[in-house]
C-alpha cells in the first residue's frame, strides 16, 4: 500500500537556519516518500537552494509576503508531479502563498509574533497576524512542537480544528564528536549561550546579569555565538563594550564543540520558545542550563534546570551564581534529569511520529 502523498512547503528553508530549519529538514528528507514534489517560495525544486541563490530567493520571498499578501490572496501554486495535492506548510507564514485548505496541515513552532510583538520586528508581526489569520478561517490540521505552543495557540484561537496533535523535537547530536577548536579570545572558565541574536533570546538582559553576578570579578568570561537575527547590531556592540563577553556570530561545529565541550554552564533564560531545545542539547554535553521559568522551557527540562525570571537580570545572575557554584552532586542529579528526558526525544520516534500522522495514524 502506498503512502498518501503531500506538497510540501518548505519555504522556511530560504531564511531560516535555526533549530526548525533542522527538523523540518528531516521530514521533508527522511520522510520523501510522503512528498513527490517540495516547494520553495515560487519553484518546485529537487534540492534545496544554498549560497546566495538561498539568500536571494528569501529576500523575494520576504518581500512578496509583505507587500502582496495584504492586497490579494496568492494563487494556490501546483507542481505537475504534486497535482492537486494537499500541503505541509512548515511554517504558518507561508500559508499566504497559497490557498489554504482545511485538509492542508500547519506545523505551529509558536505564536510569538501575536502574544510577544515587541520581541518581533513591525513586518514580521504583521505578515505573521494575517497568516494566522488565514488559518483561523480555514481550520486545517495542526501541528505543534510542544504542549506549551499548543496552549498558547489555543487561548487565541480555541480547538475547533481538523486536528491539534503535538510532536515533540528532538535532540540534535550533530556536534558530538569530530575536531574541537578554540574561538579567538576564549578563555576558560566562561559560561556559555548558543542561540540566534534575537530579541527573544534575551542577550542584552543576560549580559547585564553577568556584570551584576560578580563572576567577572571570580575570573569567569560570558560567551555568546548564533546567527544574526533583529539584536545582532545591539547585542554585539554591547558585548564589544563590556569586559568579559565575547560575541561572535555563526560558528562551525569545530568551534561549537570546543565551546560546549569547556563552558562551565549554559544560559538562555529566553522569552519566548516553542520548545526548549538547547537546554537540552547543553545537557547532552554535560553542561547544566539557566533557563526561564515558565513556557516551553520549563517544559522541556524541568527540574533539571535552573529556573529563573526571564525579564529580571537580578534573577539571571542569582541563577548564574547558583550554576557556578553547584555542588557536584547537585548538577549530576539535574543532568540525570534532562538526559532521560533528552534520550526519549529521539530522531527516530519524531520521525515515526510525523509519518503516523501523514499516514492518516494517530501520534
Amino acid at each position: 500500500m502506498s503512502n498518501p502523498q503531500y506538497l510540501a512547503d518548505f519555504s522556511l528553508a530560504l531564511i531560516n537556519r535555526t533549530g526548525a530549519y533542522y527538523v523540518c529538514r528531516d521530514v521533508v528528507e527522511r520522510l520523501r516518500p510522503f512528498f513527490p514534489a517540495v516547494r520553495y517560495w515560487r519553484l518546485f525544486l529537487k534540492q534545496e537552494p544554498s549560497g546566495i541563490t538561498r539568500k536571494l530567493l528569501g529576500r523575494a520571498m520576504l518581500y512578496e509576503l509583505g507587500k502582496l499578501a495584504a492586497e490579494r490572496p496568492l494563487p494556490r501554486p501546483r507542481a505537475s508531479a504534486a497535482g492537486d495535492l494537499p500541503t505541509l506548510f512548515l511554517d504558518p507564514l507561508y500559508v499566504l502563498r497559497a490557498s489554504l485548505q482545511p485538509r492542508d496541515i500547519v506545523l505551529c513552532h509558536d505564536v510569538g509574533p501575536l502574544t510577544h510583538p515587541e520581541l518581533f520586528d513591525l513586518g514580521t508581526s504583521a505578515m505573521y497576524a494575517r497568516a494566522y489569520d488565514v488559518i483561523r478561517r480555514k481550520r486545517p490540521g495542526m501541528v505543534f512542537v510542544s504542549e506549551a505552543s499548543r496552549a498558547a495557540f489555543t487561548a487565541l484561537f480555541g480547538d475547533n480544528f481538523r486536528f491539534m496533535a503535538v510532536i515533540p523535537l528532538y535532540v540534535r547530536k550533530a556536534v558530538s564528536g569530530g575536531e574541537a577548536r578554540a574561538p579567538a579570545s576564549v578563555t576558560w572558565p566562561f559560561l556559555l549561550t548558543v542561540g540566534g541574536l534575537e530579541e527573544r533570546k534575551n542577550h542584552r538582559r543576560i549580559i547585564e546579569a553577568f556584570l551584576a553576578s560578580g563572576l567577572r570579578e571570580r575570573g569567569y568570561s560570558y560567551v555568546f555565538c548564533g546567527p544574526r537575527g533583529n539584536s545582532a547590531d545591539a547585542v554585539q556592540a554591547l558585548a564589544e563594550a563590556t569586559e568579559g563577553v565575547h560575541g561572535f556570530g555563526y560558528v562551525g561545529d569545530a568551534e561549537l564543540r570546543w565551546l560546549y565541550g569547556n563552558a562551565a554552564g549554559f544560559v538562555l533564560p529566553s522569552l519566548l520558545e516553542g520548545f526548549g531545545l538547547p537546554p537540552l542539547e547543553a545537557a547532552q554535553q554535560g553542561l547544566v542550563s539557566v533557563v526561564s521559568d515558565d513556557g516551553a522551557q520549563k517544559e522541556a527540562v524541568g527540574e533539571g534546570a535552573i529556573l529563573v525570571d526571564p525579564r529580571s537580570v537580578a534573577s539571571i545572575a542569582e541563577g548564574m551564581r547558583r550554576l557556578v557554584d553547584m555542588p557536584d552532586d547537585e548538577r549530576a542529579r539535574r543532568l540525570g534529569l534532562v538526559r532521560a528526558h533528552a534520550e526519549a526525544l529521539s530522531q527516530e520516534r519524531y520521525l515515526q511520529r510525523w509519518s503516523d500522522l501523514l499516514s492518516g495514524g494517530a501520534v
